[in-house]
Parts: C-alpha cells; structure tokens; sequence
C-alpha cells in the first residue's frame, strides 16, 4: 500500500467574536491553548496553534474575532490582527453560528473572500438547533452572497464532527514538509500563555464588572529547584476597577489568584508561586504606545 503524502500549511480562522474560535482550536489539539470566555474580544493576539500527526502538520491561526466596534487603538488593533490573518495561508475557516447572522459576520465573510486560499463555511454549535431543516434557507442565504470550497456542520463544544473536519483540511493542504518541530504545539511563550491564563480568570470572574480594559504582563519569572515564582502585573485604566480587582480586604485578587495558579500548574507541569499587583495606566485601550508596551507590538499596524 503506497504510503499517503505528508501534507502540511497553515489555517486561519476567523469569525466574530464569541461564534466558538478558539473551542474549535482547542478541541482539534485536544488541549487548551487559547483562552476562552463568554466575554467577546476574548482572543486578543493572533496565536499559532500547532497540530501535528502522521498524516501532517497543521498550523491554525487563532484570531480576535472580527467585529464593529470602532473608536479606541485596541479594537483598530484588533481587527487588523484578524484581517492580515487571511492573507499567505493555504485555507480559510469561515466560522458562524447556527442560525446567527449578524453585521459583523458579514465583515467576517468579506475578509474571507478577499483570502486567496481554499475557504470553508463551519456552521457551530448545530447542537443547540432542534429543527435542522431550519439550517437549509440559512445556508443558502450566505451562499447567495460568498463563495465556498465546501461547508460543515460542528459542534466544538461538545467535539461533534470536528475529525472529519479535519480530515477535509488535511485534503485540502499542499504537500510539504512539517513546518515547525513536531513536538511543538505554538509560536508562542510560555510567559505568553500565562499572562492569558490570568487574564481568562480576570474576565469569568468580572465579566460584568469590567470592560475590555484589562491586560496582564510578567514582572518577573524565575525557577527555583521545582518552583516557578512568577510576579504578574494586571493593567487596568481606572482606579475603581482597580478596586473591583482587589475586592474587599483583597479577596477578589486573592481568588483569582489561587485558580490562576491552578490553571498554570496544570499548564507547564509543576509548582507555581504566583503573585499579582494591580496597576492603573489611564487610557492605555487608546493609546498606542501603550498597546505596544503593553505586549501588542509584534502584531499593530497603524
């Protein structure tokens, strides 16, 4: 039996926000890598998500969701980091929610058509409709507008028909050679992924609370025998959400901490000393410097 060739390229994904990105991500790694929320614009930087298997190697790209709000640096940031994603890469994932379709995902399906690659429209969380006929008038809607290689149906919460999802994509990638170490699974840090594990815990705690407005970064991290000690910064842009943060008597912080520091052990496997300050930089959401200072450099185009 002639052995399959080895395929391999990079997949974008792009949505809007909240439409199931990074569940969908995750469940094909079969590990958490993005952080996810109910809060939109929980993805904030374009993070490579490495899969690998005997067949291939596939490279996705997890972005902010594509959205419509406008007038501060960050959302500008954001959506350019979502857009330039369609760009160079082999195929396209239209994401949208069954039976959902909004303004934004229209912006999200212009950014898609505009992409030289094979595209392909993921209907999520089908799950959650009990009259699948309802499906066909929703499909061929879209289709009357956008142009498409093929269409699936998913669930990524619940990891319904996601292998044969990937099953298509491997078809649909060149033939090449891995393109990164197999054993690999991002581009990106472990300080970067531990920064997103604290701010995931900030955004289901005070997602009611607190804005966008909050990021994190690493003040100090150093290994000691088997201890990491890790300091963390939590950036806010006013003085009463600092207060939110610490909660009466720093219990909220307090929590916070504790299932972050779960969260990070479970992550790179092994104890974690973990300390957090909250600092105030006013207007930091609109304010470029600061956005690239703030760990966004790499990815803002003005």
């Amino acid at each position: 039996m002639k052995k399959q060739s080895y395929k391999s390229g990079y997949i974008s994904v792009i949505g809007r926000p909240n439409v199931g990105k990074s569940t969908l991500i995750n469940q094909v790694l079969k590990q958490k890598l993005s952080i996810v929320s109910h809060k939109p614009q929980t993805t904030r930087h374009q993070i490579l998500a490495i899969h690998s298997t005997s067949q291939g190697q596939m490279v996705f790209i997890d972005t902010p969701g594509i959205h419509n709000q406008k007038g501060t640096a960050l959302n500008k940031h954001l959506n350019q980091t979502a857009q330039s994603s369609s760009h160079g890469v082999d195929v396209v994932l239209l994401l949208v929610e069954a039976l959902k379709w909004t303004d934004e995902d229209k912006r999200a399906a212009k950014v898609v058509q505009q992409s030289s690659a094979k595209k392909l429209l993921i209907i999520n969380k089908v799950d959650k409709i009990k009259l699948k006929e309802q499906m066909i008038p929703f499909v061929e809607k879209i289709l009357k507008s956008y142009d498409f290689d093929g269409i699936h149906y998913i669930s990524a919460l619940k990891n319904k028909q996601v292998d044969p999802l990937i099953d298509v994509i491997y078809q649909l990638l060149p033939t090449g050679e891995p393109i990164f170490n197999e054993d690999q699974i991002s581009d990106r840090s472990t300080r970067f992924f531990i920064t997103e594990l604290i701010r995931e815990q900030l955004m289901e705690r005070f997602h009611q609370e607190l804005p966008y407005s909050v990021t994190v970064n690493i003040e100090a991290y150093e290994i000691k025998g088997k201890t990491h000690h890790i300091h963390a910064i939590i950036w806010v842009e006013r003085k009463n959400q600092k207060g939110i943060i610490i909660g009466n008597k720093g219990d909220a912080i307090k929590q916070i901490g504790i299932k972050a520091r779960r969260e990070i052990e479970d992550f790179i496997q092994a104890k974690v000393n973990l300390k957090l300050w909250v600092k105030v930089q006013s207007s930091w959401t609109d304010d470029i410097k600061a956005i690239e200072s703030l760990g966004y450099r790499d990815e803002y185009n003005d």
